[in-house]
C-alpha cells in the first residue's frame, strides 16, 4: 500500500521560508499569489493487511518522526494497489485520506 504524508506548519506558526518565497514570487510578477506555506512530503510503501492498519502505522510514524506535533499538522493519503503483472502501469484501486 502506498502512503503519502503531507506535513505543513500549523496556521499559527510563522513561516519565514514561505514569506521569502511569497516575496520572491511577487518580485517575479506573480502578484496573484497571496501567501505561501512551505512543508514536507513523504511517500511510504507499507505492508499492511488493511487500510485501517496502514493508517495506524503511517499515523504513528508521522506522530513520532515525520512531523513535529507542536508546530506541524499532517495529512495522510493511502492508496491500495490492485494486483498487476510486472511492468504494468500502476493505477490506484482506492484512495483513503485523513488529516491530523
Amino acid at each position: 500500500m502506498r502512503a503519502r504524508v503531507f506535513v505543513t506548519l500549523k496556521p499559527s506558526v510563522f513561516d519565514p521560508q514561505g514569506t521569502t518565497v511569497t516575496e520572491a514570487l511577487h518580485a517575479l510578477g506573480f502578484d496573484a499569489v497571496r501567501d505561501v506555506r512551505q512543508g514536507k512530503y513523504f511517500e511510504l510503501d507499507v505492508d499492511a493487511a488493511s487500510v485501517e492498519q496502514a493508517r495506524r502505522i503511517v499515523s504513528e510514524a508521522a506522530d513520532k518522526l515525520l512531523a513535529n506535533p507542536v508546530i506541524e499538522s499532517y495529512r495522510v493519503e493511502l492508496e491500495e494497489r490492485a494486483a498487476q503483472p510486472a511492468g504494468a502501469p500502476r493505477h490506484p484501486a482506492a484512495v483513503a485520506e485523513a488529516t491530523k
